[in-house]
């Protein structure tokens, strides 16, 4: 939006998610092939991905329980977070020209952010508040960034955090998944980040015993 390549602080953070996603070639990453700016307008071209989110698969399977079997719902959403998590450990592992870590941590890892495809692919998508080493744009002291209910307790601390906060995040993701709960929201954001810090993780067994141990 126009208004918004004015903000200097918006542009760095929109051309950072660019450069770090264009570096990511893996299968389970939605590819970035150019960004830049035109006439004043800044834009990322990526690949145009044909399916849903995890969030709306799971939306789904709430209101049609009978969609959601126990047993292949768990083989489905574990297949899902396994290519998932290869898509991540791309990200984890990327190196700059000397070969050295960039200790890119994607940091908002949820299911609005994991996508399956029509044909059966899983990306991970929105590297826009990606923390890596050599980033233009850092998030100011006091701020907090991502979704609350999937952040690890070490991010919401706004403690430095490295790619176990990815995995944290992806494991709320299929614990909600699998039991069709949602994990740590509460009726407010205070609330919500105190759950996350605080509460203990049932096992989804628990909420759900029809669901393997």
């Amino acid at each position: 939006h126009p208004h918004l390549a004015q903000e200097q602080a918006f542009v760095r953070m929109f051309l950072d998610e660019a450069r770090i996603a264009s570096s990511i070639s893996h299968r389970n990453v939605c590819n970035t092939f150019d960004f830049g700016e035109a006439e004043g307008r800044y834009y990322i071209a990526m690949d145009y991905l044909s399916g849903q989110t995890l969030r709306d698969l799971v939306i789904r399977l709430r209101k049609n329980p009978a969609e959601a079997e126990p047993k292949r719902l768990c083989a489905y959403m574990a297949y899902i977070m396994a290519e998932a998590c290869e898509g991540l450990h791309a990200a984890h592992e990327l190196k700059d020209t000397q070969g050295k870590l960039l200790d890119v941590v994607h940091r908002d890892v949820s299911p609005h952010n994991l996508f399956v495809t029509y044909d059966g692919n899983v990306s991970v998508v929105d590297f826009g508040i990606a923390r890596a080493s050599d980033r233009l744009q850092h998030t100011a002291t006091g701020v907090l960034k991502g979704k609350f209910s999937y952040m690890a307790p070490e991010q919401v601390r706004q403690l430095e955090v490295d790619r176990r906060a990815d995995i944290w995040s992806l494991g709320v993701c299929l614990w909600e998944a699998i039991t069709l709960e949602r994990l740590f929201v509460r009726s407010s954001q205070a609330d919500t980040l105190m759950s996350v810090m605080m509460d203990r993780v049932r096992p989804p067994s628990e909420v759900r015993p029809e669901i393997s141990k």
